[in-house]
C-alpha cells in the first residue's frame, strides 16, 4: 500500500515538474518573441526616422538646388569653341529644333550646336525671310516666287509660285501656308513638306475677309491664325481670324471657326501659336490670348493691356511664353506671360539693347557685345558683356549658349 502511494506521489512530482518546464520553455518562447517584436518595432522606428531624415534631406538639397537655379546669378563667361564663317550676303540667322540656319541672299546653310555645317542649300532671292517650327523651316522670298521648306537632314521641297510671296509660316510637321499677292485679291495657299499644293486656299479682299496682315500654322499643321485688315463703312479695321483644317472643320463652312473684330482701329501686325492650343495676337494696344482646347470653338482667355501713355517697344514669343516690352513715363519694362495669359514675370529694363527674344527658357537682351539673360521667374542671371559683337544669341541650356558674330559663331558657357 505505501509502495503504490509513493509512486502514485512519484507520478503526481513528475508530471508536475514537466508541467513547469513547459511552462518555463512556453515563456521563455513568448518572452523571445516579446523581445524579437520589439526589436523589430525598434528597427522599424529607426528605419522610418532614417527614410525621413534622408527625404528632408533630398527634399532641402532639391529645393537648395532650385533657389540656386532660380537665384544664381554668373559672372563670367568660357567660350569652349569657335568656328569661322564664311562671308557672302548676310542676312540673318534663326534658330531651328537644335540647330541654326544661316540665310543669306545666295543660299542657307544649317548649323550644328558645335558650329560646324551639317547641310547648304543654294538658291537666288532677293528679299529672304526664315520663319521656324519645331525641326522645320520655311525659307522664301518676300516679294518673289520660291520657298524653301527644309529640315535638319536638308531641303525637302521646293515650291514655285505664279504670284509674288508677302507672308509664309511652317509647322512641326513641314506643312507650310503662304500669303500669294495678287493687284485685287490675296489667296493663302498650303503646301505640305516636298512642296506638293494641296486642295487647300482661301481667298480674301479688302472687302471682304481684309488683307492678312500676318498668320501661322498651328504645330500639328491643323488650325490657322490670321490677322486681317478690313475696311467697315470706310474706315480700316483690324479682326483675328481661326480656320480648321481637321475633321472637325470639314463641315464649316470655309472650315472658319472663329474671328475676333474687338480690335477696332487697333493694328495686330503679329499673331503666333504658342503651342498645339494655345495662341496669342500682338496688337498694337497689348496682348490678346487665345485657347483652343475647343478645335471649333477658339475663346479669349486673357488680355494684357498697355497702360496710359504706354506703347510697345519690342514683343517676344515662344512655344510656351508672350511677353513685351514697353516704355511710358514710368520707364520702360519686360512683361512675360505663360500661354494662357497669366503673368510669369515683370521687370524693370534699363539696358539699351538691339534684340530681344525668348530663346529655350530664357529671355535675352543684347546690343553688340552688351547682354542681359533673364530666367522665367525673372531673375537675372547674367548681365556684361560677351566679347564681340552679337549678331544672334541662341540659349541651349541653363549655361550654354551660342554667340554668332559677322566673322565667328562660338559656344558660350556661363561661369561662376
Amino acid at each position: 500500500m505505501d509502495n503504490r502511494r509513493e509512486r502514485e506521489y512519484r507520478k503526481k512530482m513528475l508530471r508536475e515538474r514537466m508541467i513547469d518546464s513547459e511552462t518555463l520553455e512556453r515563456r521563455r518562447e513568448e518572452a523571445d518573441e516579446r523581445e524579437y517584436k520589439e526589436r523589430r518595432r525598434q528597427y522599424r522606428r529607426v528605419k522610418t526616422v532614417v527614410a525621413a531624415l534622408l527625404l528632408l534631406l533630398a527634399a532641402g538639397g532639391i529645393l537648395g538646388y532650385r533657389y540656386y537655379s532660380l537665384h544664381h546669378r554668373y559672372r563670367e563667361y568660357a567660350v569652349k569653341w569657335e568656328q569661322e564663317l564664311s562671308g557672302g550676303s548676310f542676312s540673318g540667322y534663326e534658330g531651328c529644333g537644335e540647330n541654326v540656319i544661316k540665310y543669306t541672299r545666295d543660299g542657307a546653310a544649317c548649323l550644328g550646336r558645335d558650329g560646324k555645317e551639317i547641310w547648304n542649300q543654294a538658291y537666288e532671292m532677293t528679299s529672304p525671310f526664315v520663319q521656324t517650327c519645331g525641326d522645320f523651316a520655311v525659307i522664301a522670298d518676300r516679294g518673289g516666287y520660291s520657298l524653301y521648306i527644309c529640315d535638319e537632314d536638308g531641303c525637302q521641297g521646293v515650291v514655285t509660285t505664279t504670284l509674288p510671296i508677302s507672308k509664309a509660316s511652317v509647322s512641326a510637321t513641314g506643312v507650310t501656308v503662304a500669303v500669294l499677292e495678287d493687284t485685287k485679291s490675296n489667296y493663302i495657299a498650303f503646301y505640305d513638306k516636298t512642296g506638293t499644293k494641296l486642295q487647300i486656299e482661301i481667298q480674301t479682299t479688302l472687302s471682304g475677309n481684309g488683307y492678312p496682315l500676318d498668320l501661322c500654322i498651328s504645330p500639328n499643321g491643323m488650325l490657322l491664325m490670321v490677322s486681317y485688315v478690313y475696311l467697315d463703312e470706310g474706315l480700316m479695321q483690324n479682326q483675328v481670324v481661326f480656320y480648321n483644317f481637321d475633321e472637325e472643320g470639314q463641315n464649316i463652312k470655309d472650315r472658319l471657326v472663329g474671328g475676333f473684330r474687338d480690335y477696332g482701329s487697333s493694328m495686330v501686325p503679329r499673331v503666333r501659336f504658342l503651342d498645339d492650343t494655345h495662341a496669342c495676337a500682338f496688337a498694337q494696344d497689348g496682348l490678346r490670348f487665345y485657347s483652343l482646347e475647343n478645335t471649333v470653338q477658339p475663346e479669349l482667355v486673357g488680355t494684357a493691356e498697355l497702360a496710359d501713355g504706354e506703347q510697345i517697344d519690342s514683343i517676344l514669343y515662344s512655344e510656351d511664353h508672350a511677353g513685351m516690352i514697353v516704355s511710358g513715363e514710368g520707364g520702360r519694362f519686360l512683361k512675360v506671360y505663360r500661354s494662357g495669359g497669366k503673368s510669369a514675370f515683370e521687370t524693370e529694363v534699363d539696358l539699351e539693347y538691339d534684340s530681344a527674344e525668348i530663346s529655350g527658357n530664357h529671355v535675352l537682351l543684347y546690343r553688340d557685345s552688351e547682354c542681359r539673360i533673364y530666367s522665367m521667374a525673372g531673375n537675372l542671371k547674367y548681365s556684361g558683356s560677351l566679347g564681340g559683337s552679337t549678331e544672334k544669341l541662341i540659349c541651349l541650356s541653363e549655361k550654354s549658349y551660342i554667340q554668332i558674330g559677322p566673322q565667328s559663331i562660338k559656344g558660350l558657357e556661363l561661369k561662376k
